[in-house]
């Protein structure tokens, strides 16, 4: 059996009731006050633990050699431009158990990138003008079955914000088993912006990134930064000196009576947690100087949506978006935050000396709420003058206007098409335009909702009529425009490039994008990760589907010890194209400094892990690689103006279906 095409609905229940309901049960909300089993006076008390930041991750290796992330079509054999990096970064993250103390003298399981919860920060940085490339090796050490669901915790790595070739976008069908490693290759042909990786494994992505598999990604270019005059995190400041630029993650969790992660998908809903997390910690309380610091912040949660205030009323400065800076800085007393979605932010505690001042939370139209689920941290402000004032001043607002964005350079002129979107709840299935993955898999992967030529500019329209839910849809390589909401413009803070649009109730969005960067197949989903486990997720093509790679079959996952990552070295001869991107060969590895520390924000005392889990031998789990297709796509036609560009090729005939249980009915 085909568990990937099995009935998502199908598989959890069987799997949450017939070995999960004691650990991590699947129930009714407790209470009005507390969505956890264990006792209230139990559970973590605001403003109480000491904020910290992610560890910034060290490349295991790096080289300096130049190139070019060129593709050919595989119908003409001409040449795809790429994104050109001046040299590669080399990490290797370990997906393993670890444990955590968030509630006093009670060790909770958790799954971490190298053990760490959130995972470790990656920072690649823009070196003359050109990114550095990234290979990050991903390595499988989860054990053979999640301890209490019972699910096998198969993964798949996606960088969120960066386009990538197919077969290292994370695809939801590339599953690295327990016991397995693959190398993702990342050219970081974008602007600099804050993106995020993390797992997303078909069925299962809620729970994984629940269980701590998360973290930020940063594309930086320190000359612009400066030019802009906003708060940088330097890394040429010595240890121990202040930095004025962090990440925040936001999530939520909830947790059974041992202190264990307690995971209630609501009906297949969405998880709503009493206790809100910053970075891994709960309510944390951070020691600020009296000047202006920039957060990264992102919407970690499963399903929470959040309207984020300060309690004294002042305002944020938003800076930039899912993809990047903004055309025009924001002043906002308050904005909402989706699931998945990015915001960069200034806050000036210049005039807040010597005071205690909280990051709240409003909610959002029908979130589940309990008694501290509208504090997220505090800032203790301190009276003594800032260690330095670099990114103190008035942003450097004609710095901004001068940028140019790709996408917000779009006009609606510019689109051939424009498509129509329903996100709807259809027989209990979360659907889009009544399609789910399950229909993707059962068409071998050929079922595409749009096939735009490359370089192509469309419209999507996104409808959401449903009157209890809010979708945040997330739509896989591209940065887009919001057009407008409901005919309205878009809210303050969403003007600027997204990859993530929050599409609420009875709300139909209109978004601009151009499809660049790579042909091939990618994923369109709700960020709702029950939503999407539970099946509202579907796929695009760009231009032709290329063999050679293949969301799937191209670059699978691999057994046993994974080989060390070595840079490679310079060439004899000049590279032709095609040269590029091949994985890295023989050098010496130099050695690389350690990011300094920051006194101001200490680190939580590290707990032990949990012993590593032998690499099992491979689960009797289906097969997870098909055959790819070599025929053109399924795809419903444009419902408005035909495209000037060729048209897609007729619907395929395709081999024989996979073998998939008998279709669910609706």
């Amino acid at each position: 059996m085909d568990l990937p095409s099995l009935n998502r609905r199908d598989v959890l229940k069987v799997s949450l009731a017939g070995t999960a309901v004691m650990a991590l049960p699947f129930q009714a909300v407790l209470s009005a006050k507390s969505a956890s089993e264990l006792d209230e006076s139990k559970l973590p008390k605001p403003y109480a633990a000491a904020f910290r930041a992610p560890r910034v991750a060290t490349p295991v290796a790096t080289d300096d050699v130049p190139g070019n992330d060129y593709g050919t079509r595989p119908d003409t054999g001409a040449v795809i431009p790429g994104g050109a990096y001046s040299g590669t970064d080399y990490y290797r993250i370990e997906q393993k158990p670890t444990t955590v103390e968030f509630i006093k003298g009670i060790k909770t399981t958790m799954w971490g990138y190298n053990g760490e919860v959130p995972g470790p920060t990656i920072r690649t940085y823009v070196q003359n003008g050109q990114a550095r490339r990234v290979v990050m090796q991903q390595i499988n050490r989860l054990p053979a079955k999640h301890p209490t669901l019972g699910y096998v915790p198969w993964t798949s790595t996606h960088l969120h914000g960066s386009p990538s070739k197919p077969q290292f976008d994370g695809y939801a069908g590339d599953l690295t088993q327990p016991g397995e490693w693959k190398n993702y290759e990342y050219p970081n042909n974008c602007t600099p912006r804050t993106a995020w990786y993390h797992d997303h494994g078909v069925h299962h992505t809620a729970q994984n990134v629940y269980m701590g598999l998360a973290a930020q990604y940063h594309i930086v270019d320190e000359a612009l930064e400066q030019q802009l005059g906003i708060p940088r995190h330097r890394r040429d400041w010595p240890a121990g000196h202040p930095q004025y630029e962090f990440p925040l993650i936001i999530s939520d969790v909830m947790f059974a009576s041992n202190g264990q992660l307690m995971f209630d998908a609501d009906g297949e809903s969405g998880l709503y947690g009493d206790v809100i997390l910053v970075n891994g910690v709960p309510w944390p309380n951070m020691k600020v100087e009296p000047r202006s610091y920039r957060f990264r912040v992102l919407n970690g949660s499963l399903a929470r949506g959040y309207k984020l205030r300060l309690s004294n009323g002042r305002p944020f400065t938003v800076i930039a978006t899912d993809g990047g800076f903004v055309h025009e800085p924001q002043t906002v007393t308050s904005f909402t935050i989706g699931m998945a979605e990015r915001y960069e932010i200034v806050i000036d505690f210049t005039s807040m000396k010597g005071s205690k001042v909280q990051l709240l939370n409003s909610g959002v139209k029908n979130a589940r709420d309990f008694a501290h689920t509208g504090k997220v941290m505090q800032f203790e402000v301190g009276t003594a003058a800032p260690t330095s004032l670099e990114g103190n001043g008035p942003l450097d607002t004609a710095a901004f206007a001068a940028l140019e964005h790709p996408a917000m350079k779009l006009t609606t002129g510019e689109s051939t098409a424009t498509r129509h979107m329903r996100l709807e709840r259809t027989n209990g299935l979360w659907v889009i335009n009544d399609q789910t993955w399950d229909d993707v898999v059962r068409s071998n992967y050929s079922k595409v909702f749009a096939n735009p030529a490359p370089n192509s500019v469309e419209i999507w329209e996104i409808e959401n009529s449903s009157g209890g839910w809010f979708h945040p849809l997330h739509v896989h390589l591209v940065d887009f425009q919001v057009l407008d909401r409901n005919g309205q413009p878009p809210r303050p803070e969403e003007r600027g490039p997204k990859d993530v649009v929050y599409v609420g109730e009875n709300e139909t969005i209109r978004v601009l994008m151009r499809f660049e960067h790579e042909e091939g197949r990618y994923m369109i989903h709700c960020h709702n990760l029950s939503h999407e486990d539970h099946d509202m997720m579907i796929q695009y093509q760009v231009g032709h589907h290329d063999i050679d790679c293949d969301s799937i079959n191209t670059c699978p996952p691999q057994g046993g010890e994974p080989p060390e990552l070595t840079p490679r070295t310079p060439p004899a001869e000049p590279e032709a194209p095609g040269g590029g991107s091949e994985l890295p060969g023989d050098g010496e590895v130099p050695e690389t400094p350690e990011t300094p520390e920051t006194p101001e924000v200490p680190e939580v005392p590290e707990t032990p892990e949990v012993p590593e889990t032998p690499a099992p031998t491979t689960p009797s789990t289906p097969p997870r690689r098909g055959t790819a297709p070599t025929t053109a796509p399924t795809t419903p036609a444009p419902t408005t103006p035909a495209p000037t560009t060729p048209a897609p090729a007729p619907a395929p005939t395709t081999s024989a279906a996979p073998t998939t249980p008998t279709r669910r009915t609706r």
